[in-house]
């Protein structure tokens, strides 16, 4: 009968169980939060030692689930959602109400919005609004502070009701901003009854060398394999044997390397496949012969565990090297690494014919027919060969059995091997990045980081560009400004491009605050440029003139009229759009006499675009129309791609209120898939509000609701309030096509309600012509704004005040239109000459676009 392993109790961890009961006992004593980090590989006893410590322990106990991938600050949202029972797939808002209620439990506070809000941030809530999301908007780096230390403080107060010990598992797999916060809590947690422990592998101190070594409340344990002595006594209480068979202590240390975990499962093997083999009494008899044909079975780490203990040192060597890379490496790489520290055998001819290259490839090959590695087909770097771990466990047992300091130094060369080799792709130098910031040196992974991000932005990968430049900066420092003004600068243009204007606004903020440091008024004047943009994006058209009249006065300061023009342009779209067009009109003039001083051609592009949109408002369409062409112009000779789609979106704009439609759509068309191609989501809203109006006019209200819609969307996601309220105006003026009144009156009170808020006269007039419209066909009114007629009167105030012909003359005839329905012809005829004139005059010089061939894209 095959004899049967036994439990075998903790063998060989006293003196780390005294280490955590000395800093539980420091906790409770002193009410002084202790953390404690156990180190050690795979099997080694972690979980083990936790286990036989927590049994002993009375206070509360939170296992914090590793988080997921990189999520990021993914521990902080572990714990919280340990803590307060928030399950992962609960709606934000369930998950909020839930976080809120243990608030006002633990602080006996009912007013915790803000707590709530800043609590949140870790689980990936936004900020509700309110008068500190207000003033934490522009600060980012101060809201994460703010949110730390709430949690700090719920920590203590938690840890007050009842001690508490707060358990992180696997720290080596989390996101270095989790680090971040973790390192920082024992500096910044108050008096509490608090232990804190974590566990990880040896991988953790390849990126953070000191972690756990410095002052303070935190302490590392490093778990050591059991010595010969302590797997004598495991061996002999897991057999039940009073002595050892003989072979068996030697074959079983060489094998397991002092690893309880896997000294047991090489025990089960043997027992399992007749290699220890019991006989009378308590003896046992080893087979030393047959352990060696033996493989270790269990679970894939286990596997590997075993597999990597197979390897010679010199293989394992070789694959460490390798691993340096990471999952993938080159033959040409793990030979430049054997080569740091040495010298060549040649000094006289370097580059001889050199034996251990032959011998690397004679060991990858037989590494290949035992599938610890497999060749790839084809190799990412020319005229290398490529090979890849073939189970990531091993990989990370490799890993697991270098030296941190020694595998950091690989890490650094294998970042300089693979810079000397073309590293063009933005994925290339991520990797090169991310091994020097394993290697441990932050300043060159953070330049890395930034250059890859360039990359992506330059081929519009804008996410990804978010992405990388995030990491970048976060490694930079003073000495690194120049570098960290400029990408906070292209930082914040990416996060605007995807709709996130706060977070971008935060980004400028932050490079504004580079520029001051560095006293560089003009780098100060277009952060606030950028600031005040978005704000005007936003329909903040107060705070956007703020913060471009700063950026002009810097900008002045500095004698940069390249900013000065751009200034004085941002600032007449935001007088255009308030409807005050002689201003707006003034601006731009003075935005063109500059950049035409600097032979600027992509600057007088974009301002010829806004002075014609200033034209076509005034009913000018030929001189709008030839303005826009001239702007087309200088954007292709610009090759500026931006330019040329606004110019396209213009021009048909111009062809739409020329009553040609259908060559206003094919412009559209054309302009989409160039916006399309350069991933500009918000210039995709611009062209489906335009196509939608073009539908219209064609007559086919399905598809014209589909493309507001979707416009609708977009500007949602942007938090554009104006393209919103266009958007809602547009589906307005579908309904009223349909006959659906009441539906056309809701969608325009929501454009007029908005336009309101936002102080955008044009839109306003445009909302209350169409809203009086669905009134006056049987919609419901409102009592506040009077009836049909009171309604178009104040449309018609409203947009003559403020020039705007076109839209004028469109509110004259849907006003004539109800004024016959009212039995007044006399009035409506008035009402449809005013409005035939507008028509007449805006049409006059118009040409036909197609007769020059020059609006469409070559």
């Amino acid at each position: 009968m095959q004899a049967q392993m036994r439990a075998v109790r903790l063998i060989g961890r006293d003196e780390e169980l005294r280490a955590l009961d000395a800093a539980a006992s420091r906790a409770t004593r002193f009410q002084t939060p202790q953390f404690v980090t156990l180190v050690g590989p795979l099997g080694i006893g972690k979980t083990r030692l936790m286990a036989e410590w927590l049994g002993r322990t009375e206070a509360r106990v939170l296992r914090v689930a590793r988080s997921s991938g990189a999520e990021p600050l993914g521990v902080a949202a572990a714990l919280l959602r340990a803590r307060f029972g928030v399950d992962e797939r609960l709606d934000p808002d369930g998950a909020l109400a839930a976080l809120r209620a243990q608030l006002q439990e633990v602080f006996g506070d009912r007013r915790v919005s803000e707590v709530a809000g800043l609590l949140g941030r870790f689980l990936g809530f936004d900020l509700r609004e309110g008068p500190l999301a207000e003033a934490l908007a522009l600060h980012p780096d101060q809201e994460l502070e703010v949110a730390r230390a709430v949690l700090c403080r719920f920590l203590e107060e938690d840890a007050r009701r009842k001690p508490t010990v707060i358990l992180f598992e696997d720290l080596h797999a989390v996101d270095d901003a989790s680090l971040d916060l973790l390192a920082r809590l024992p500096a910044e947690l108050g008096e509490a009854p608090l232990m804190i422990v974590g566990t990880a592998r040896p991988e953790l101190l390849v990126r953070r060398q000191e972690w756990g070594r410095g002052e303070g409340s935190h302490v590392r344990v490093d778990l050591p394999p059991l010595s010969t002595l302590q797997m004598e006594l495991f061996m002999r209480a897991a057999l039940g044997a009073e002595t050892l068979a003989p072979g068996l202590g030697e074959r079983a240390a060489v094998e397991s390397g002092g690893n309880p975990f896997l000294l047991g499962q090489l025990l089960s093997v043997y027992l399992e496949h007749g290699v220890l083999v019991a006989e009378t009494g308590s003896g046992y008899r080893f087979d030393v012969d047959k352990a060696g044909g033996e493989e270790l079975g269990g679970s894939p780490e286990e596997a590997a565990q075993a597999r990597v203990t197979e390897l010679s040192q010199a293989e394992r060597d070789l694959l460490g090297r390798g691993a340096a890379f990471g999952s993938t490496f080159w033959t040409g790489g793990v030979v430049a690494i054997g080569r740091l520290g040495a010298e060549p055998w040649d000094p006289t001819t370097v580059f001889a014919p050199d034996p251990s290259i032959e011998e690397v490839r004679r060991m990858l090959a037989l590494l290949a027919e035992r599938e610890y590695v497999v060749r790839m087909p084809s190799s990412s770097i020319a005229g290398e060969t490529e090979w890849s771990f073939v189970k990531a466990p091993e990989q990370a047992m490799v890993v697991a059995s270098v030296d941190p300091e020694v595998m950091g130094r690989r890490k650094r060369f294998a970042a300089q091997w693979l810079s000397g080799r073309a590293a063009t792709t933005s994925e290339r130098m991520e990797l090169i990045a991310s091994l020097y910031e394993a290697g441990g040196d932050p300043r060159r992974a953070g330049q890395g980081f930034i250059a890859a991000a360039d990359e992506a932005r330059r081929l519009y990968r804008q996410e990804r560009a978010r992405k990388l430049y995030l990491r970048g900066l976060r490694l930079l420092d003073l000495d690194d400004s120049v570098l960290k003004l400029e990408a906070y600068h292209k930082l914040g243009d990416v996060a605007a491009r995807l709709g996130r204007k706060r977070e971008g606004m935060a980004h400028f903020a932050q490079m504004l605050r580079v520029a001051w440091r560095m006293d560089l008024p003009a780098k100060g004047g277009a952060a606030h440029a950028r600031i005040g943009r978005l704000h005007r994006s936003m329909g903040e058209y107060e705070k956007a003139l703020q913060h471009l009249d700063l950026a002009r006065i810097l900008f002045e300061l500095a004698g940069d009229q390249p900013g000065i023009a751009a200034t004085f342009d941002d600032i007449g779209r935001i007088h255009f759009l308030t409807g005050k067009a002689d201003e707006s009109m003034k601006c731009h003039r003075a935005a063109f006499a500059v950049r035409e001083t600097l032979s600027d051609e992509r600057g007088k592009a974009l301002t010829l675009s806004w002075i014609g949109l200033l034209e076509v408002q005034a009913g000018h369409l030929a001189q709008a129309q030839q303005s826009f062409r001239k702007a087309l112009t200088l954007s292709r000779s610009a090759r500026d791609p931006q330019g040329v789609v606004f110019a396209l979106v213009d021009l048909a704009a111009v062809e739409r209120e020329a009553g040609s439609p259908d060559r206003a759509q094919r412009l559209l068309t054309e302009a989409r898939k160039l916006a399309r191609d350069m991933g500009e989501r918000l210039y995709e809203c611009h062209i489906a509000l335009q196509i939608g109006r073009c539908l219209l006019l064609r007559g086919q209200a399905d598809m014209a609701e589909r493309e507001l819609r979707a416009a609708k969307e977009i500007a949602r996601k942007f938090g554009a309030r104006r393209l919103i309220a266009e958007a809602e105006r547009g589906l307005a003026e579908v309904r009223l096509g349909l006959g659906d009144n009441l539906a056309a009156r809701d969608h325009a009170s929501t454009a007029l309600a908005m336009a309101e808020a936002i102080h955008a006269a044009p839109l306003a007039g445009a909302a209350l012509r169409v809203l009086a419209t669905a009134v006056a066909r049987g919609a419901p009114g409102d009592p506040d704004r009077g009836g049909p007629r009171e309604m178009f009167d104040r449309a018609v105030e409203l947009l003559g005040g403020i020039g705007a012909e076109l839209e004028l003359g469109r509110t004259f005839a849907a006003y004539a239109e109800f004024e016959e329905q009212t039995g007044r012809s006399d009035a409506a005829w008035g009402l449809r000459a005013q409005a035939h004139g507008i028509h007449q005059r805006a049409r006059v010089g118009i040409s036909d676009a197609h007769a020059t061939g020059s609006m469409t894209l070559s």
